[in-house]
């Protein structure tokens, strides 16, 4: 018995001495770096067009996503490729320390796409939280701009294809600094300030920043959320600091039912050109009803608008999105109605069936087409 006390106060003492040692001043071990984590998507589509009557250039009609590279008159385009291959890598380093980065391999063998390279830098940023008010959250890198409904991945989205916005004027993937702020779980937003609110370099560019913005309404259970987003967009991107590119956008995703959900979007972009009184200016939207039937099938209608207001000889051809280098093409209207139909295959694999039509109205010489598209995704995730 004598022995088990002794021993007892033995660890007792010990223990006193470490609490000691460690309020007197020793740090106590730094949290160890949190593991890797790893996922990503492998992507794959199939889709048949017919074009009508006059080429109109190579962002037409469902497979105009750069996945074929330009549209011709009367013409039948069959393509199957893989969209892309995507790995994401996430390391914490603590609480306030994050690193990302998201890597898109591309058949670039058989599509026209997006990117030269085959292996694009989708996002590559490093985070940290900062401590003041509700937190706010610094990021420098590469990064999907927060504008828009439609994501810059292909599988995360409603359809197979891209909606007007987000095909030709909104920025999608930008370089630079961004705060992020919560005043709520109600109200957030974004202000950021980057290199280009295009995707065509640094050729001919100014020697400014661009900036850009979201403020964001949310309400709803995380279930059935709904959201409002007010976006703009400005900077001098072109040679000289006195010709500006400019967007404005609003978007919403709105709940109606645990079933039922809309969203739309509506954007204005300019681009103001070398020539005097020839900035380029254009104004598209769409409107999208999405219909949850079971655990596993859903169904999707879109309809879409773009107008491009000045002749093609006055376009800036600099371009807002990652799915092309210029605006619709032509000066004129381009309409669009797809019907979609999502089935979950198993956790992580979904495939997706899309009809879409488009009619393009030129106020040009060229003849008035339309364009027919049949889509098939398959995408897994894990």
């Amino acid at each position: 018995m004598k022995k088990l006390i002794a021993s007892s106060l033995f660890a007792a003492t010990a223990l006193l001495a470490a609490n000691s040692v460690l309020a007197n001043g020793t740090p106590a071990p730094e949290a160890e770096p949190s593991s890797l984590e790893i996922s990503g998507v492998v992507d794959t589509v199939a889709g048949y067009q017919h074009d009508d009557k006059d080429a109109l250039g190579g962002l037409q009609g469902g497979l105009a996503d750069n996945i074929i590279g330009a549209t011709a008159a009367d013409a039948d385009h069959f393509r199957m490729v893989v969209d892309q291959v995507e790995i994401d890598l996430q390391k914490s380093f603590g609480e306030n320390i994050r690193l990302r980065a998201d890597l898109d391999f591309n058949d670039f063998a058989n599509t026209g796409h997006r990117v030269t390279p085959a292996i694009d830098i989708e996002q590559a940023y490093v985070t940290a939280n900062l401590a003041a008010g509700n937190g706010i959250e610094f990021l420098f890198g590469t990064f999907n701009a927060p504008v828009g409904v439609d994501s810059v991945d292909r599988n995360d989205n409603w359809l197979v294809s891209y909606s007007s916005p987000f095909r030709y004027f909104t920025p999608t993937n930008v370089t630079g600094a961004k705060l992020y702020y919560a005043f709520s779980d109600l109200v957030d937003l974004h202000v950021a300030v980057v290199n280009d609110l295009n995707s065509n370099g640094f050729a001919g560019d100014s020697a400014l920043p661009s900036g850009l913005f979201r403020l964001g309404f949310n309400w709803g259970s995380d279930d059935n959320k709904s959201t409002l987003g007010i976006s703009g967009g400005a900077g001098p991107e072109q040679a000289g600091n006195a010709h500006w590119d400019f967007f404005g956008d609003m978007d919403a995703m709105i709940a109606l039912s645990d079933t039922v959900k809309i969203s739309g979007e509506g954007v204005y972009r300019q681009t103001n050109t070398l020539v005097t009184g020839a900035n380029q200016k254009a104004l598209a939207g769409f409107l999208a009803l999405n219909y949850q039937a079971s655990d596993v099938w859903d169904v999707t209608f879109r309809g879409d608008y773009a107008w491009e207001i000045n002749p093609a000889n006055a376009r800036g051809g600099s371009g807002a999105s990652t799915t092309g280098a210029t605006w619709i093409g032509f000066e004129g209207t381009q309409m669009g109605g797809s019907v979609g139909a999502g089935y979950q295959i198993a956790d992580g694999a979904k495939m997706k069936l899309e009809y879409r039509f488009d009619y393009a109205k030129t106020a040009g010489p060229a003849l008035n087409s339309d364009y027919h598209s049949v889509l098939a995704e398959f995408a897994y995730s894990f």
